[in-house]
C-alpha cells in the first residue's frame, strides 16, 4: 500500500508551515571510540542467529566515530538501491555504554524508509539488543520516538550513543530490543520532517522493521511504540497506521508522553506582546518547512526580523533555538493572520492525530503542571479524538505535579508495567476518560 502523506492529502494547497515544540535538547558530542562499519557499500544481509555478529558481505573498516557523521557512514549510497521500507542500508556496531546486562550489543543503523513525496530515503538510528537466548518467539521491540532535538544532521540522537534513549537500561533489562530512529533529515542527509505526524510514524515503524532485519531469528516482530513530545506524535501517527504501512510488524500498543496534538497551540496568536518558551521551536519549524517546499510563504508567517535569524537555528540544536527567542515578544516574531492561511490551515490539520481510527491499544501520559503542552490540551485530544476515532481502547494518565521535562521519568514505572502487559498480550485494560 502507498504511504500516505499530509502532502497528499493537501495537494491543492501550497505546502504549508507548520509550528511546533517538543522538548529541548543541547548540540550531541561526538563518540570518539572506534568502530567496525559493516559493508559501507552494500545492503546488510541477516545477522546469524548466534551472538548477533553481522556478516561482511563488501569491505569494512576501522574509522573513528566522529569522522562518520555525515560522512562515510550517514552518507547513503548514490543511488540509493530500492527495497522495501524498513530494510538496511547499513550498520555498525557501537560502543554500548556501562549498566546494560551481560552480552547486550549496540548497533547504528541506516535504513530505508519514505519521503513525504514517496520517494526512498536512508534514515539513520540505533538499535539495542539484549543478551542471552531470546525468548519463543523472539525478543519483543520497543521503538523509541525522540523529542525535538533539532534540524541539523549533527543534532541526530545516535550521534550521542544509547546514554540518548530514556529507559534504555530498564527495557533492555527486561529483555526488550530498543529501536530508536533519528526520523528523517538528522544524521543522514536529507531535509528534517519535523512534526510531519505521517512521516515520522513511519519512519519509527520501519526502524522496528530494521532491527528486525538485524537478526529475524532472536528478533520478534512484535512492537510496542514509546514516543515523547514530538515522538508522542509520531507515536500516535505510528498507531493509525499499524498494519497498512508495515507489514512485518504486530504492533501490540502505543505509548504517548506529552504528545504535540495539534501544532498551532503551541504558537500564541499574536498580537500577543509577551514573551513565550514556545516561539523559538515554532521558528525552527517554520523554517523547516519552509526548506521542504521552496513555495511556501514563509515571509507572510514570520517577520523579517524573525526571518533574518531564523536560518541560523539550521545549524543549531534546540536548546539554542529556545534562547534564542525566548525574550521576544511574539507579535515580532510572527505576522498577523498566519494562522488564516490556507496551506497553513490545511497541514495543520492534517498533521492532528486522532482523526483516523487507532489501531492498537494506546495509553497516554500527561504532565499536570506541564507549560509546553498543557494538559487541558492532551486531554482534549484523548476525549474528542482518539477515543471517538478508536478501535481499541484508549487511557489517560496524568502525573500531578509533573512538568514537560519530568514527565517521562516520573511516570516511567507506569509506561514500563503498561508495555509489560502490552508485550505479554494481556488485556489493555483502558477506559476513555469521561
Amino acid at each position: 500500500m502507498a504511504r500516505w502523506t499530509w502532502r497528499a492529502r493537501v495537494a491543492a494547497v501550497p505546502l504549508t508551515g507548520v509550528l511546533c515544540l517538543a522538548s529541548g535538547c543541547g548540540a550531541p558530542a561526538h563518540d570518539r571510540t572506534a568502530a567496525t562499519v559493516r559493508s559501507p557499500d552494500a545492503v546488510a544481509a541477516p545477522v546469524p542467529a548466534a551472538g548477533l555478529v553481522p556478516p561482511t558481505p563488501g569491505p569494512s573498516a576501522t574509522v573513528p566515530l566522529d569522522e562518520l557523521a555525515p560522512g562515510l557512514f550517514y552518507r547513503p549510497p548514490t543511488p540509493l538501491v530500492p527495497a522495501p521500507a524498513g530494510s538496511l542500508v547499513r550498520w555498525q556496531t557501537i560502543p554500548l555504554g556501562t549498566g546494560f546486562p551481560r552480552g547486550s550489543r549496540a548497533y547504528r543503523v541506516l535504513y530505508r524508509s519514505r519521503s513525504a513525496a514517496g520517494t526512498d530515503v536512508a534514515v539513520s538510528g540505533m538499535v539495542v539488543v539484549p543478551g542471552g537466548t531470546p525468548p519463543p518467539g523472539g525478543f519483543p521491540v520497543v521503538a523509541w520516538a525522540h523529542g525535538t532535538t533539532g534540524l541539523a544532521v549533527g543534532c541526530a540522537p545516535s550521534l550521542q550513543g544509547t546514554a540518548s534513549i530514556p529507559l534504555v537500561h530498564r527495557l533492555v533489562a527486561v529483555r526488550d530490543v530498543v529501536a530508536a530512529t533519528d526520523y528523517q533529515g538528522l544524521g543522514s542527509p536529507g531535509t528534517p520532517s519535523y512534526l510531519d505526524g505521517p512521516v515520522e510514524g513511519a519512519d519509527v515503524l520501519d526502524a522496528a522493521e530494521a532491527a528486525r532485519a538485524l537478526d529475524p531469528a532472536r528478533i520478534s516482530g512484535k512492537v510496542v511504540v514509546l514516543g515523547y513530545s514530538e515522538g508522542g506524535q509520531a507515536a500516535l501517527f505510528a498507531g493509525q497506521m499499524a498494519g497498512s504501512d508495515a507489514p512485518g510488524i504486530t504492533l501490540a500498543g502505543v505509548v504517548a508522553v506529552a504528545p504535540v496534538a495539534d501544532v498551532s497551540e503551541l504558537a500564541p496568536l499574536p498580537p500577543a506582546r509577551h514573551a513565550d518558551p514556545a516561539t523559538g521551536f515554532a521558528v525552527m519549524a517554520v523554517w523547516a518547512w519552509s526548506e521542504a517546499d521552496p513555495g511556501f510563504p514563509a515571509d507572510r508567517v514570520l517577520t523579517r526580523s524573525a526571518t533574518r535569524i531564523a536560518a541560523a537555528l539550521a545549524s543549531g540544536c534546540s536548546g539554542a533555538a529556545a534562547a534564542r527567542f525566548a525574550t521576544i515578544p511574539v507579535d515580532r516574531v510572527f505576522e498577523p493572520g498566519w494562522s488564516a492561511l490556507p496551506a497553513v490551515r490545511a497541514a495543520l490539520d492534517a498533521n492532528r492525530p486522532g482523526f483516523a481510527p487507532l489501531r492498537v491499544p494506546t495509553m497516554v501520559v500527561q504532565g499536570a503542571a506541564d507549560r509546553i503542552i498543557p494538559a487541558g490540551e492532551t486531554r482534549r485530544l484523548v476525549v474528542d479524538r482518539l477515543c471517538r476515532a478508536e478501535r481499541d481502547p484508549a487511557a489517560l494518565d496524568v502525573v500531578a505535579g509533573a512538568t514537560h521535562d519530568s514527565v517521562l521519568g516520573a511516570a516511567s514505572g507506569t509506561i514500563l508495567a503498561w508495555i509489560a502487559r502490552r508485550i505479554a498480550g494481556g488485556p489493555a485494560r483502558a477506559r476513555c476518560p469521561r
